[in-house]
């Protein structure tokens, strides 16, 4: 699923790993078949030195950085959903 103003949505908060605000990009998490991104819906926050980081190694970066994808996943479609209905 591609939701372009999702990913611009995200790209506004600081990085979930480091905190960092510069270079904030949506990092698409979930599997990554056949050269193939996840749903839009399913990306995070994460600054340009965090996302290569992550797009290396998903499970290690996240172990390392005790990043507990799915509820960050779950934190930010809440937001965006909040987002639609004060904008309805």
């Amino acid at each position: 699923m591609r939701n372009p103003l999702y990913l611009r949505f995200v790209k506004r908060f600081a990085c979930a790993a480091c905190g960092s605000t510069k270079l904030v990009d949506p990092a698409h998490t979930g599997e990554h078949a056949y050269g193939r991104k996840g749903s839009d819906t399913l990306a995070i926050p994460l600054c340009r030195k965090c996302h290569d980081l992550f797009d290396a190694d998903p499970r290690g970066f996240a172990l390392r950085r005790h990043l507990n994808i799915p509820a960050l996943i779950r934190k930010f479609n809440h937001l965006w959903e909040q987002k639609l209905r004060r904008t309805a």
